[in-house]
C-alpha cells in the first residue's frame, strides 16, 4: 500500500489523488516499481520507468525525467517488508 500511496500523493501525473473513484488508476505500475525496489534499482532506473509510464505510456508530453525525482526519493524511503 505504501507504493500506491506514493504514486497517488507524490507522482500523480494525471491529478487523480482526490478522486475517490480513481484511486486504483496507478495500480498497474505498482508491480514493476516493487520489483525495481526489491532488486535495488538505482535512481536512474526508477526515473526511467516512471518517465516511460508518464511520457510514453500515458502520453503526457510535458513530462521530464527531473519531474520523477521527488517520487523516486519517496519510493526509496518505503519499508518493503510491509508491502
Amino acid at each position: 500500500m505504501q507504493i500506491r500511496h506514493v504514486l497517488l500523493e507524490v507522482w500523480d501525473p494525471i491529478g487523480i489523488k482526490d478522486e475517490p473513484n480513481a484511486q486504483d488508476e496507478y495500480d498497474g505500475y505498482i508491480g514493476e516499481v516493487y520489483e525495481r525496489l526489491v532488486n535495488h534499482a538505482d535512481d536512474s532506473q526508477l526515473i526511467d520507468y516512471l518517465y516511460w509510464a508518464t511520457h510514453d505510456h500515458m502520453g503526457l508530453d510535458g513530462a521530464t525525467k527531473s519531474d520523477m525525482q521527488d517520487t523516486v526519493e519517496a519510493l526509496k524511503k518505503i519499508s518493503l517488508a510491509s508491502e
